[in-house]
């Protein structure tokens, strides 16, 4: 990590901090989230916020990518796919699209960065084998992440321990800068977002950072793949939460791409409140996940200790009722 690095960190923050201040008097005419039956909360809020964060990401991204060599690589593949999911988010968050045309742009985008990146890989077998894979995974992060930002704060402090996990892991890769960034603006964001939130991301915000939490860890993996079993392990709140309930959903032929409000979390949040559950949730990521990653990346724990890991949240998950119908 180098001076650049942090100065452009520094902006990010504070850049995060000042032009949301800007946008929330905006949004507040414009931009307003209005509670229904399936909202965690009751006062209309602005969003969109994700257009603010995300677009100066992008902008300090594209300036190294432009003035520093080792950082173009990191900004050609992921500066396009990022940038074409928050504008969609935000014609969405503006006006709903339909399911289709958002699943369509989002298998595009993923497409869009496995195309882009200099993947490295043992053989072309492996790669071609493992694509599919990638793929869907990237889609189901962009998805899950959406999905996910139902209270305040839940998905910025989940970024925000990737983004730790990531820099401790390997502080020296080409993905440094984006995450950094990132955690940067996540920071600045949860400024705003934090219990009681004065702003949501929106669709803007949330499905890109699915993306580049995905891309972060596939790029990890291809060149260690203990390194990228550990970022997906950083993420296993989300991901144990939405496979529980989607497949219980499933189970129950319910319609598994309608909206609801059946996670593990939105159960907890109705129980114990928004900064409970968010804290809580990001406790358990960093006093416990990160310790396990750790372990894992640095082969201090064996490899199958992710399978005892997910499966241990998965049961938490269903615990807490994830996939079950509401009751209140």
């Amino acid at each position: 990590m180098t001076p650049f690095h942090l100065w452009l960190a520094a902006a990010g923050l504070l850049g995060t901090i000042l032009f949301l201040a800007l946008y929330i008097g905006w949004a507040k005419q414009a931009m307003v989230d209005t509670p229904n039956e399936r909202s965690a909360h009751l006062v209309a809020t602005p969003t969109g916020g994700g257009l603010v964060f995300l677009g100066l990401w992008l902008a300090l991204m594209t300036l190294a990518g432009a003035l520093v060599p080792d950082e173009r690589a990191a900004a050609i593949a992921l500066v396009p796919p990022v940038l074409l999911l928050m504008w969609l988010g935000w014609l969405d968050d503006r006006r709903p699209l339909s399911a289709a045309l958002r699943f369509a742009i989002q298998i595009g985008c993923a497409a869009l960065f496995l195309a882009l990146w200099p993947w490295t890989v043992p053989s072309d077998a492996i790669f071609w084998t493992a694509l599919p894979v990638a793929l869907l995974y990237l889609v189901y992060s962009t998805n899950i992440t959406n999905f996910m930002d139902g209270i305040d704060g839940i998905v910025a402090l989940q970024a925000l321990g990737f983004v730790a996990a990531v820099l401790l892991i390997d502080p020296a890769t080409p993905f440094t800068l984006a995450a950094l960034l990132l955690g940067a603006v996540m920071l600045g964001f949860l400024v705003y977002n934090r219990p009681a939130a004065r702003l949501f991301m929106g669709d803007s915000g949330s499905a890109p950072i699915g993306l580049l939490l995905a891309a972060i860890t596939l790029a990890y993996a291809a060149a260690d793949w203990r390194a990228g079993l550990a970022l997906l392990m950083m993420q296993g709140v989300f991901l144990c939460d939405s496979a529980v309930t989607l497949l219980r959903r499933a189970l129950r032929r319910q319609n598994v791409t309608q909206a609801h409000s059946e996670h593990a979390y939105q159960h907890a949040k109705r129980r114990w409140g928004h900064a409970r559950v968010s804290y809580g949730l990001f406790a358990l990521t960093m006093l416990v996940q990160l310790p396990l990653a750790l372990g894992v990346a640095r082969q201090a724990l064996p490899f199958w200790t992710a399978g005892l890991d997910f499966a241990a949240l998965a049961l938490l998950a269903a615990a807490f009722g994830a996939g079950t119908a509401r009751t209140d």
